[in-house]
Order: structure tokens, then sequence, then C-alpha cells
């Protein structure tokens, strides 16, 4: 009985001593990841090619003990709202189908897909007597910015529409991409009670990367600026040390 109660009681001192740290009271310095999700909106050059969509994915960042933040980030757009959906004209027939290499009609859809690459240097500046690491959280950098039209065609059976045929539709368009974001930013002691909420625009200075597009016979050799809006909410893992706490005994 003895000898239970001895291990009952190491184990709890054990479990007390490597405590988590107190995420309230004291700025940390601690890397985190994070996952987000959110809806897009496009403006300028980018907003005359593709309407509203979605964006999602993923980050890793540091934040110091004087509340500067490192983040590299990486976000997917998906849209089904495609507004140069006249792509695909020279391959209609007058009633407006396609047809396939069996003579028959196929069904062809298409997509806004891109991705968003930045890395941003920002400060969480605490508000009130708030949570010493949480507060607003103000970022800028710089990156990169890719987008397309997808083409979905299953079946393959259209031939202006297999291998390096379709990209002669697809507008495949990048460059390099300013971005700055503001938002609010809270850690808890919980490590899955973690946010951030804000939103960030992006600056993209990209050009179409294709040689000539099959619709039109010309070449799109001039520059763009890409304009992009997103609303997005993150959830934070971040991986910070455990702290001793100090226990007398008497």
């Amino acid at each position: 009985m003895r000898q239970t109660l001895l291990v009952l009681l190491s184990v709890f001192c054990v479990g007390n001593i490597f405590a988590q740290r107190n995420v309230r009271d004291s700025t940390l310095n601690f890397f985190s990841v994070g996952i987000f999700g959110g809806v897009q909106q496009p403006f300028a050059d980018l907003n005359e090619r593709f309407g509203a969509g979605g964006i999602a994915g993923g980050s890793i960042s540091y934040k110091t003990k004087s509340n500067l933040t490192f983040e590299i980030q990486t976000g997917f757009l998906f849209s089904n709202r495609v507004k140069e959906d006249t792509i695909l004209k020279p391959l209609l027939t007058t009633q407006g189908g396609l047809i396939n290499r069996e003579g028959e009609f196929s069904d062809v859809f298409i997509y806004q897909r891109g991705i968003l690459i930045s890395g941003k240097v920002g400060k969480v500046i605490r508000v009130g007597k708030a949570n010493a690491n949480s507060g607003l959280h103000l970022m800028a950098g710089g990156g990169y910015m890719q987008h397309r039209i997808f083409i979905n065609e299953a079946s393959e059976l259209v031939p202006q529409l297999v291998g390096d045929y379709k990209k002669g539709y697809d507008r495949y368009t990048n460059g390099f991409m300013l971005s700055q974001s503001i938002g609010y930013s809270f850690y808890s002691n919980y490590k899955l009670v973690n946010f951030y909420i804000g939103l960030e625009v992006s600056q993209g200075f990209t050009q179409n990367r294709r040689a000539i597009n099959f619709d039109t016979g010309l070449a799109e050799t001039e520059p763009r600026v890409d304009i992009l809006s997103s609303l997005i909410v993150k959830w934070y893992f971040p991986v910070y040390k455990r702290q001793a706490k100090e226990f007398y005994f008497y």
C-alpha cells in the first residue's frame, strides 16, 4: 500500500513539474504549423478572367518573444466561375457542342486553379490587457502567384484537348507577388485552441507563359496586374517547450 501511494505521488509530481507554459501571462517564442481556408475575390486583370472562389493551404511560422513573426505560406486557389468562357468556341459545333473522335458529344468543364507562395514578416500587437501573445496581427511580404484555366474533359477523346494541345487554351500565367494582411491572432494555453482570422491582399505582376493562345491565334505578351483579396481563418498548432513549475514541500 505504501509503495502504491509513493508511485502515485511521484507520477503526480512529475506531471505537474512538466506542466505547460502559461501562454496568457508571458510572451513566448515558438514555431507553429497552420492550416487555413477561406474565400477569395479577384480584382483588376484577374477579375476579367475569374469570379469569386475559395482558397485553402498551410503555413509554417515562428514567433519571437518580442511578438515578431516570420511565416512561409502556400495557398491553393479554386473556383468554378470562369469569365473567359469562350476559349473553346473554335472547337464547338453550330449547336454549341464538342464532338469527340467517336462522333459523340463530350462534356467539358472549365475551372480556376492557382497557387500563392509567400514569405512574410509580421508583428503581433497586444490589445489592452489581453493575452500577451495575442492581438492585432500585421504582415507583409512577397512571393509567387500562378493561375490557369483548368479544362476537364474526362474521356480524353477530343484530340484538340489531349496532352500539350490543351495547354494552348489554359492561359497559364505566373509572376512575382506582393502580399499584405491584417487580422487577429489568438494563442491559448491549449494547443488545439489557437487561431488567426484576417484579410489578405495579394498583387501579382504576372504574364501569360504560353507562346500562343490557340483560340485567338495570338500571343499574349502584355504584363498583367492580378489582385486577389482573401478572407481566411487559420488554425495554428504551436510547438513550444514546457517549463518546470516550482513546488515547495513542508
